[in-house]
């Protein structure tokens, strides 16, 4: 463990995407584009509706009475701009947008009221505007920004507007007001039919925006939280069992059960003296490239990674997904383990820039499960089960070998290819722990397994001259060979028994 490398949350920065925004932070980005959509559109009508002013007004109050409304409606849209612009005020923005569609709704009518001549015409007139089409134009912009309040206060206010443009035409004794439709476009008579059209009609459409505002919202911040799931998954998962449980999110239910399980504790030797002897900018690259290399071999036989700190990881096998072969899957992980780790120290120029990659093996009952709140969580295993395999990584460096595997997983394991190491008293276990070293298919130790099993057996049996005499064969035969180093040391130190203390 290194005390100088903070705990590591290595796999949102290396193996899988960062979410750059949160589920607010993708509807608040979307509610500024569609307060840009919407500043623009009114900006559009303005432009259309300046030259009109001058084209058909009848006179110079008109035409100076409706440029100024126009120009107090053009300050605020560059105002809003300027805020949207530098993401400032959105909230207020949203707000105002809504309010100026309002007064923009109430004020066109009066526009072609005025221009079209106030005096000679009745109020009726105003209730023969396209005032409903820019009301349902203004609930489709209020809509885009995903909150269900702009279109039901856009609703509210168009309702409001149509209202108070109803009683002005009410108020004026001229309006005449007729059931018949044809008449209503022959002449300036209002189709009372048509008034009770554009309530409803408005009403309607205003309520389905809102309502599917609303459901459109709430698909997005699913969808949204989904994908941040799937990625808080892609954490500990490798990216087949993030799916699985991704489909299956009640394996991740907060709580624990008893299981058979398999564990991998990995660490780096020497990587203290490593982070101490060099600058940041060459160990943090180094670092990780080392722990992609890692990852990547765990996620190949599915582990579940448990956790990373500093140099060393903890990985599960066996959950949250059922593994039945979760030991032979955590000893196959642990010796490609141990070949990408030995390939990564001879990557620059073929000098060692870190030391061994120290590994131990081990199965049997944990209680693992989610351990924390709805909130936060800690996906991880409890039990003796994690705690030797933790201390058979430590045993290697005493013993000279890289992978310790305890016998509890070589028996759930077939066609086992390894040789004994002892029987290791393990710190805070009280039982002893038989343990192996593993051995690739390629190593010449395969060679002299047979030889090294004579060996062993002398020890066993407590025949120290024998034991010591096959061993130094061994040893000069194998100068290279640790663990055979380890046990003439013993032999030579008089000690004769498979039982070592750590």
């Amino acid at each position: 463990m290194v005390s100088a490398i903070e705990e590591k949350d290595y796999y949102t920065s290396g193996m899988t995407k960062n979410i750059t925004s949160t589920v607010s932070d993708l509807l608040i980005d979307r509610e500024y584009k569609a307060l840009w959509i919407s500043t623009i559109t009114r900006s559009l009508v303005i432009v259309i509706m300046w030259p009109m002013v001058f084209v058909v007004g009848t006179g110079p109050f008109d035409q100076v009475g409706t440029s100024t409304l126009l120009a107090v409606y053009s300050i605020a849209l560059v105002v809003s701009a300027v805020f949207l612009r530098r993401k400032r005020g959105r909230a207020a923005i949203a707000l105002i947008s809504v309010v100026l569609d309002i007064l923009l709704l109430a004020a066109l009518p009066f526009i072609w009221y005025v221009t079209l001549g106030a005096s000679v015409n009745p109020g009726g007139i105003l209730l023969k505007t396209s005032v409903t089409v820019f009301a349902f134009l203004f609930l489709v912009m209020s809509a885009f920004a995903m909150r269900p309040l702009y279109p039901a206060l856009m609703t509210v206010g168009a309702l409001l507007v149509h209202g108070l443009l109803l009683i002005f035409a009410m108020s004026d004794e001229r309006t005449v007001f007729s059931t018949s439709y044809l008449e209503s476009y022959t002449t300036a008579a209002v189709a009372s039919g048509s008034i009770v059209t554009q309530f409803l009609s408005i009403a309607v459409v205003g309520l389905l925006l809102t309502l599917l505002t609303h459901q459109a919202r709430r698909m997005i911040l699913e969808a949204t939280q989904l994908e941040s799931t799937n990625v808080q998954l892609g954490r500990y998962f490798s990216p087949n069992l993030a799916r699985q449980l991704a489909d299956n999110a009640e394996l991740l239910a907060i709580g624990g059960e008893r299981k058979d399980l398999s564990f991998v504790f990995t660490d780096l030797a020497g990587f203290t003296t490593f982070v101490e002897t060099n600058p940041p900018d060459v160990v943090v690259p180094i670092l990780n490239d080392y722990l992609d290399e890692l990852v990547q071999v765990i996620f190949a036989h599915d582990g579940t990674i448990d956790k990373i700190v500093g140099d060393a990881v903890h990985v599960i096998f066996g959950a949250p997904l059922e593994q039945p072969d979760h030991a032979a899957r955590a000893l196959r992980c642990a010796m490609a383990i141990d070949r990408a780790a030995q390939n990564f120290r001879y990557k620059q120029g073929g000098v060692a820039t870190l030391g061994e990659t120290r590994i131990g093996v081990n199965s049997g009952l944990a209680v693992v499960g989610n351990f924390g709140s709805a909130e936060m969580f800690d996906y991880t295993a409890h039990g003796d089960a994690i705690n030797i395999a933790a201390r058979l990584e430590a045993a290697n460096k005493v013993l000279g070998t890289r992978v310790c595997v305890s016998a509890a997983t070589v028996e759930r394991v077939n066609n086992f290819i390894g040789r004994p190491v002892g029987l290791l008293n393990v710190r805070g276990v009280s039982t002893p722990t038989i343990a192996f070293e593993p051995i690739h298919d390629a190593d010449e130790a395969i060679s002299t397994l047979a030889e090294y099993r004579k060996a062993y057996a002398a020890i066993e049996q407590g025949d120290r001259e024998m034991a010591l005499a096959l061993f130094s064969t061994l040893a000069k035969h194998y100068p290279q060979d640790r663990l055979v180093a380890m046990h003439l040391r013993r032999l030579n130190d008089g000690v004769c028994s498979e039982l070592i203390d750590l």
